[in-house]
């Protein structure tokens, strides 16, 4: 037997946009690098007014189907598969409401509320992963903040109903939506099986896998992968 080297691995991706009325258009080859926008992209949706002229970007290379935000004002959101870790900055989406995690550490907390300036070391520094403040932030698509939560309980639920956080008149949210865990150092995101889903957006390119659903504007996808061996 001859070896002729490694092998790079391949995949048969495509998209497919979820319809007004609930069904699925015809799937969408991703072949290459395929961009996505209001004008002047592979894919285009003039009309969309919450579309940058050019959006995002699939790209289809070595083996994985990326999905990049060009840094959009109204973002890339992914539908969130299982439990996941909030990072300081990141947003998602519960229904039609958007939320905005924040952090700080007790430290720098309890000195902001005191009013002090500069604080003089009274030892060492501490250079261990030290206990944190959350903060929960309702903003807007623009992110102007509507409202300020702070996530002082070991479990937060949001829903429409029965939740500790309840936003009544959001008919896309279900009555018990999701839930945020505060862990030692770290806080996860939770989706109760909610009926649409808790979406995430995009601040890095990320890996797509088959089955994920991702939207940007007013545009839903579903991603199907095959594998070629």
């Amino acid at each position: 037997m001859v070896f002729d080297g490694f092998r790079t691995p391949s995949i048969e991706a495509q998209i497919t946009e979820k319809k007004h009325d609930g069904s699925w258009g015809n799937p969408l080859q991703i072949v290459g690098g395929i961009s996505i926008g209001r004008t002047n992209c592979e894919i285009n949706f003039p009309d969309d007014p919450r579309l940058s002229d050019r959006h995002a970007l699939l790209s289809n290379r070595e083996g994985k189907l990326l999905l990049e935000d060009f840094g959009s004002p109204s973002g890339t959101f992914i539908k969130q598969r299982q439990d996941s870790e909030l990072v300081p900055g990141d947003v998602f989406l519960l229904g039609q409401d958007l939320f905005r995690f924040t952090t700080q550490s007790l430290d720098e907390a309890e000195n902001a509320n005191a009013g002090q300036g500069t604080v003089t070391w009274a030892g060492p520094p501490k250079l261990q992963r030290g206990p944190v403040t959350a903060k929960l932030e309702h903003i807007l698509l623009t992110g102007e903040v509507i409202e300020e939560f702070r996530l002082e309980k070991p479990e937060t639920t949001l829903g429409r109903t029965n939740a500790n956080l309840v936003f009544k008149d959001d008919h896309y949210m279900s009555g018990t939506h999701a839930r945020i865990v505060a862990q030692p150092g770290r806080f996860i995101l939770q989706d109760l099986r909610s009926r649409n889903g808790v979406f995430r957006r995009v601040r890095n390119e990320i890996e797509l896998e088959d089955g994920d659903e991702f939207f940007l504007g007013e545009h839903l996808f579903r991603v199907e992968i095959k594998r070629i061996s």
